[in-house]
């Protein structure tokens, strides 16, 4: 008796090893690839459910057939492994068609060229696909697509809508159509900032106000998007700064630096390649013997004709309590990024002075300058450019007896 008992215990625990292990290894065939996780989910779950017999596969094979509507199924055993096997009752043939989002130029383009491809992508998952199969499997494609959308299109959604063209069978087609449109965040303002060493202040509003309308094609569109079209976006904006008659008159040289943000910063630097022409005032904190100044500095770069970077100039400077009138005559060349020396001649003292400076690229950039004259001494100042017409020094001269203090200085 007890044997017995022994037998069948190892018996059914037997069968139900085996069972476990037909549930561990259930497969599918003749669905595409990624859908395949998707329906073995739902077949190992309806298949655990199934109390073991002789129907188990029949009646797997009826519930797939519920479940997954637009395929014949058939459940069989190989071996020890029952597998279920799918075939498409009318395969469709799928059209892709991207509907892109309503842009400007030249946005439209930069996602036209992001985009290119990615029909013939998509396309790949619906080959063989039956269109009843979308009722079941359109989270799964959804997916699928939206990984591609992200790869290409980082920032934009999407939605899917799948029409029928012609009547169902072997010769049914469908196209699926991908609508885009923008996530959050979105680029809601861009704040434009031009700089300049070598052009007046009063000239650079008009480019300032230019590059704030010709940016409109950016407005509203997905900020993560846009800093994948850093480099456009700079392209943009030195092209529409290039476009203006000032910037070709004075042969000036264009670099963009564009910051990407909900509020986006557009930096600009426009030099001339040619000519220097500034207008300042200056006045002193701290010091007792300093009176506000008025410079004028107008110059010339003999690149063109040298080979060098070296500008010649000439700087009036006017002591505005006193009407006291200096000229400075001197030259400079650039020796290395923002590196330049030189000397000037200043009367009418008829002093020479040796010079360096370490000028910003942009505002917002610190600056420093040095001169050196063997009757009169040091005379240098450590700045910082706050915006197009502001700059404050902290400034040093041996010829005062307060020798150190604050100098504000307005571009003009």
């Amino acid at each position: 008796m007890a044997a017995g008992c022994c037998a069948a215990a190892f018996f059914f625990n037997a069968r139900g090893f085996a069972e476990a292990s037909l549930t561990e290894t259930l497969s599918v065939q003749g669905m595409p690839l990624w859908l395949e996780s998707h329906v073995m989910r739902g077949l190992s779950a309806v298949w655990d459910e199934i109390p073991p017999g002789e129907s188990r596969l029949d009646t797997l094979a009826l519930v797939a057939r519920r479940l997954f509507s637009g395929y014949e199924v058939t459940a069989e055993q190989r071996g020890r492994a029952p597998v279920v096997v799918f075939k498409a009752q009318n395969p469709t043939r799928w059209s892709v068609l991207l509907v892109s989002p309503d842009l400007r130029a030249p946005t439209d383009s930069w996602f036209a060229r992001d985009a290119a491809g990615m029909a013939g992508d998509i396309l790949a998952f619906l080959e063989g696909l039956p269109i009843d199969a979308l009722s079941w499997a359109d989270s799964a494609l959804k997916r699928q697509i939206g990984d591609v959308v992200e790869r290409r299109l980082p920032g934009w959604d999407f939605s899917l809508l799948a029409r029928l063209e012609s009547g169902g069978g072997e010769n049914g087609s469908s196209t699926l159509q991908v609508a885009f449109h923008p996530k959050q965040p979105l680029l809601l303002a861009v704040t434009p900032t031009i700089f300049s060493s070598t052009l007046p202040v009063m000239f650079q509003s008009e480019l300032t106000a230019n590059l704030i309308s010709g940016m409109s094609p950016v407005i509203g569109l997905p900020v993560e998007w846009i800093s994948l079209h850093r480099s456009d976006v700079e392209l943009l904006a030195q092209e529409l700064l290039e476009d203006r008659s000032l910037v070709s008159n004075t042969r000036s040289r264009v670099e963009v630096a564009f910051v990407p943000g909900q509020v986006s910063k557009v930096d600009a630097a426009v030099n001339s390649e040619r000519f220097i022409f500034q207008i300042w005032f200056a006045a002193y904190s701290g010091v007792s013997e300093r009176y506000p100044e008025a410079g004028l500095l107008a110059g010339w770069n003999t690149r063109q004709y040298t080979g060098l970077d070296l500008e010649i100039y000439n700087e009036t400077i006017i002591d505005v309590s006193e009407f006291g009138l200096s000229n400075r005559l001197g030259l400079r060349l650039k020796l290395w990024n923002r590196l330049q020396a030189g000397l000037e001649v200043e009367w009418p003292e008829q002093e020479v002075w040796y010079r360096a400076w370490w000028g910003p690229a942009r505002v917002r950039r610190p600056y420093a300058w040095w001169r050196y004259s063997p009757e009169y001494g040091h005379n240098a100042a450590l700045g910082y450019r706050i915006n197009e017409y502001l700059s404050v020094e902290l400034h040093y001269d041996e010829r005062y007896e307060d020798k150190i203090g604050l100098r504000g200085i307005l571009l003009l």
